[in-house]
């Protein structure tokens, strides 16, 4: 009997390494879910395609190796888009897969039809339809190839139903996916940009999401040892004025050469005068260098490797960044005192910082943590700033909804290891039913909400610019939300007074289940808050 299209699928997946699929079920992927039960590949299911979406983008950041996503067509299909979109400015390799209506009857509008592709190319770096099962081993190895080469990102694939259900005769066997070749920069241009760094006074290196990551993050890491240059990775929405920062960034426009291994793009100011010295030489590491203009050396290659080969030339040059350094670590400083006092503020309804402080020296350094929300999320961001464990927020597209998810994903990709998700109540109604998710799958996390009743961050914005009667659409309920992790059989824990804090955290990282620590927290703009 010959294999079905399904079949084929989950045996190029087993090849390129594939341990585990986030999903949430549909008719036409059915047999992609009997496939798995034969290749052992787990599946996660979930309680709403973004869901999944953002767990396969945990996976992904944590791992270091692309995560799955597998959905439905139609509605399925553009539920998980904007979750594949937040993945691809986290720069994050995620593949998602889609079921699709039938070959024969494709444009004649049948059941869940869709230009698939179409949409999914706005979020991805390459997107198709399948047309032929015998295909599938090839562009699952194209795929992986995609996704991890350059900036890495997501790549999507419509698996029409009549596909994955009929025979796949005479497909290839699927071959184990050869990672892309690493793309060292031009030696003449490492050699200038290293010659540039170690005259400069003030140098500095600003790195994206993927460049702080895995095998670039450790070379990052190493080049910034060896050549004492302040190192700081942009990955907020907020950029530069990313509260994690604690106000080092208002010296950045002081650094007279800038190594960036980003984008020219919001993040960093579009690399204009409010956020560097016109003056200043600009280097960009870039995997095709079209970014130019602004920049004075282009260093074209892969960041692992580039950072590799600037590491390797930086021992026949003298560094001393020492003052600069400190002057930048003295910003930091001070930052954080601005807000020190509220570390440690009796007052009620309970100041962010005071609960995030609490809860952040009970944890094991090595935990996960994940951030999302409005102003909640920037405290949280402010606390967190100087983490030594892993950080996951929603990154530079600036959506809401991710921190729960984001939790999951990051408990089942490092199992037995503490996570923790710090949102505001806002965002807790985006994907509350995932504790469903994460009580039936056995996943223990702790989600402490910020609970001010209000999408904080537009209220003030109404007040400020409008005025106090004139605020719309921005009032929420201090709602029990510990009550509804509770009902979904994970542990509640509601809290009104600071020294409440500490005993309800500790309570709910003890109980070994999905938790909820629920905190009624005053309603005060972030360091980062525009007004």
């Amino acid at each position: 009997m010959a294999e079905t299209g399904a079949a084929v699928l989950v045996r190029a997946l087993k090849a390129a390494g594939v341990e585990r699929i986030f999903t949430l079920s549909g008719n036409q992927i059915l047999p992609i879910y009997d496939a798995c039960l034969d290749q052992g590949i787990a599946i996660t299911d979930t309680r709403h395609e973004g869901a999944a979406a953002h767990m396969a983008d945990a996976w992904a950041r944590l791992r270091g190796v692309p995560g799955v996503c597998l959905v439905s067509a139609g509605p399925g299909h553009t539920n998980a888009l904007t979750a594949v979109l937040n993945a691809r400015l986290a720069e994050s390799p995620v593949l998602w897969l889609s079921g699709g209506s039938d070959r024969a009857t494709f444009g004649k509008g049948g059941f869940q039809e869709l230009d698939q592709p179409g949409i999914a190319a706005h979020a991805c770096k390459a997107a198709w339809r399948v047309e032929d099962a015998r295909e599938l081993p090839a562009l699952v190895a194209c795929a992986w190839e995609t996704m991890l080469s350059g900036r890495p990102g997501p790549v999507h694939l419509t698996l029409p139903a009549d596909l994955l259900a009929g025979p796949a005769d005479g497909a290839a066997v699927a071959a184990t996916p050869v990672p892309p070749l690493s793309r060292e920069a031009d030696p003449a241009a490492i050699e200038r940009a290293l010659a540039a760094l170690a005259a400069a006074e003030r140098p500095l290196v600003l790195a994206s999401p993927s460049a702080a990551r895995g095998a670039a993050g450790a070379a990052l890491a190493a080049f910034g040892a060896a050549t004492g240059i302040p190192v700081f990775a942009i990955d907020s929405p907020r950029g530069l004025t990313d509260p994690a920062l604690h106000d080092a960034s208002a010296a950045f426009r002081a650094a007279d050469v800038i190594l960036l291994l980003a984008p020219l793009d919001y993040a960093v100011g579009f690399a204009g005068p409010k956020a560097f010295d016109p003056a200043a030489t600009l280097i960009q590491v870039a995997s095709d260098a079209s970014e130019s203009g602004r920049v004075a050396i282009g260093l074209a290659g892969d960041a692992a490797a580039a950072l590799a080969q600037l590491r390797m030339g930086a021992v026949i040059h003298q560094w001393d960044a020492s003052a600069w350094r400190a002057r930048l670590d003295a910003a930091r400083a001070a930052g954080r005192a601005r807000f020190a006092a509220c570390e440690r503020s009796d007052e009620t309804p309970i100041h962010p910082l005071r609960l995030l402080a609490e809860a952040r020296d009970l944890l094991p350094p090595d935990a996960a943590v994940t951030i999302d929300g409005g102003e909640f999320a920037q405290w949280a961001r402010w606390a967190f700033g100087d983490w030594s464990g892993p950080v996951l927020v929603n990154g530079k597209l600036g959506m809401i909804g991710p921190a729960i998810p984001f939790a999951i994903g990051a408990a089942i990709a490092r199992p037995g290891a503490p996570v923790v998700a710090f949102l505001g109540d806002g965002t807790f109604g985006f994907h509350a039913l995932e504790f469903d998710t994460a009580v039936r799958h056995n996943v223990p996390f702790v989600a402490i909400i910020g609970n001010d009743a209000t999408w904080a961050a537009e209220r003030h914005r109404q007040v400020a610019f409008y005025g106090a009667d004139r605020v719309v659409a921005s009032d929420l309920l201090p709602s029990r939300y510990d009550q509804i992790a509770s009902a979904l059989g994970g542990h509640g824990e509601f809290v009104q007074r600071p020294e409440e804090i500490r005993p309800a955290v500790a309570r709910a990282l003890a109980s070994g289940k999905p938790a909820c620590v629920n905190v009624l927290v005053a309603s005060v703009p972030s360091p980062a808050a525009p007004v």
